[in-house]
């Protein structure tokens, strides 16, 4: 009689799947951290002071698009609808700005723009005029201020909040400020150049210490 095998008693190594992967990054998965208290209130306070039209001015990879989207919630109470259209490095436009059957949005939409410095000036202003007279509130994102819309928020990247992103988004892994600061200066003061940056290094540290075949089942 065959004799069998013993059973392994090897239990499956779990890996923690990197935190910093942009299915916990991207715009819409973190809220955006304000250096003040006051300051998502006082947001507020302007974009209706100016007839909810406003944009928010930062460089790349600052957090506007988080920023929009943690104002969503504020904003639901006064807009039965929040279009958001999407303008590509390329001046590719995704989003809907029309209704089904071709009727135009009513003044109780909302749009959000991000990217509207990636179109011509010309173009800018016939999108704009578009959209603002059929709208009852529009809200840009935008790396340079543009004319005609008032600057409700200017986000200036900072380490501190740079730390405090780190820090929710890995609580239970904390990295040492020196390195923060260099991963942060490394990527020219982008939070989202120095997140991406932080995902290869802790991808490098997996593989360093655990087998290949294990870091490919944690996948």
């Amino acid at each position: 009689m065959a004799s069998r095998s013993p059973k392994s008693n090897s239990v499956p190594i779990q890996i923690e799947r990197n935190p910093y992967s942009t299915c916990f990054t991207e715009p819409g998965k973190l809220p955006f951290i304000f250096s003040r208290a006051d300051q998502l209130e006082h947001l507020l306070t302007e974009f209706e002071r100016h007839g909810f039209r406003g944009q928010i001015v930062g460089p790349h990879g600052c957090g506007k698009t988080t920023l929009t989207m943690t104002l969503e919630p504020y904003l639901e109470s006064r807009f039965t609808e929040i279009k958001r259209i999407t303008i590509r490095n390329d001046g590719t436009v995704s989003g809907n700005i029309r209704k089904n059957g071709g009727q135009k949005q009513d003044m109780s939409t909302l749009f959000v723009i991000d990217g509207i410095e990636n179109i011509s000036w010309l173009q800018r202003k016939i999108f704009l005029k578009s959209i603002k007279m059929n709208v009852g509130g529009l809200l840009l994102t935008t790396h340079r201020a543009i004319k005609g819309i008032p600057v409700i928020h200017q986000i200036t990247p900072s380490f501190e909040i740079f730390a405090k992103v780190v820090s929710h988004i890995s609580p239970n892994h904390p990295t040492a400020p020196q390195h923060l600061k260099r991963v942060f200066s490394q990527n020219n003061d982008s939070i989202r150049e120095s997140l991406m940056s932080l995902y290869t290094i802790w991808e490098g540290d997996r593989k360093r210490f655990i087998p290949v075949r294990d870091t490919q089942s944690a996948q």
